[in-house]
């Protein structure tokens, strides 16, 4: 295990998936700066995991310029610490649910913004130094959606694939400067988000802290192995 003393930049932290990968890195040793749209549930997580959070900065990822503040901010954070930002999770995400008729064009471009467009400029600003330092992490979170395509989520899907796409490009593009890049696409998941899946038992759904968890695992390893790209599935869906 190599997280120990990394410093990492979570997306959607406090969302159901999001607060469970913070708290697997920080058991992992890693120091944390965490952003979301929440700030009250922020200023909660920072107090909840003390030293281990670098710091907090609410934030609309729709937005170029508080994106590009993030990074700013969560840079300084761990430059205080002595490092650069080492492990970037782009968790955040957001899930229309809309036949293609009723959706609205804003709908896809909110979804296509978050969901793909941060994660490109988030990736693209903190590459350099991790290229530097020879060693980074990028995680891109996934979905089942990238893979096949459903009724009334058909925005959603277009979106994971597209996230499917640029992480198996950024992948061959960085890993032969130290940085690897992780597509994680896990099925439906216990939380806020996987309560909109319709017609699914959500019994079924998976416990979000075992996927943080294998996360957590999966970018740990830093021999010649490296599982760049990972469906995660339900034993049983009913």
């Amino acid at each position: 295990m190599n997280l120990n003393n990394k410093n990492a930049l979570v997306t959607g932290a406090t969302g159901g998936l999001g607060s469970e990968i913070v708290a697997a890195l920080c058991k992992s040793g890693s120091r944390v700066f965490i952003t979301g749209r929440n700030r009250s549930s922020l200023e909660v997580m920072s107090d909840k995991f003390g030293d281990h959070c670098l710091g907090f900065l609410e934030c609309d990822l729709e937005k170029e310029d508080e994106i590009k503040l993030l990074v700013s901010c969560a840079q300084r954070a761990s430059t205080f610490k002595r490092g650069n930002i080492d492990i970037l999770i782009n968790c955040a995400g957001i899930f229309p649910v809309s036949s293609v008729e009723e959706a609205e064009i804003e709908d896809f471009d909110r979804c296509i913004n978050v969901n793909v467009r941060a994660p490109f400029i988030l990736s693209k600003l903190l590459y350099p130094a991790m290229k530097e330092s020879g060693w980074g992490r990028i995680v891109n979170i996934g979905s089942s959606s990238a893979y096949g395509g459903f009724q009334n989520t058909s925005i959603y899907c277009a979106s994971k694939h597209a996230l499917l796409g640029l992480s198996r490009s950024m992948y061959d593009e960085f890993k032969n400067k130290g940085v690897r890049v992780f597509s994680i696409s896990p099925g439906s998941i216990q939380t806020s988000m996987g309560e909109k899946v319709q017609n699914q038992d959500y019994s079924t759904f998976m416990d979000p802290k075992e996927i943080a968890d294998f996360i957590s695992k999966v970018i740990s390893y830093d021999a010649n192995m490296i599982l760049e790209e990972v469906r995660l599935n339900r034993v049983c869906i009913r």
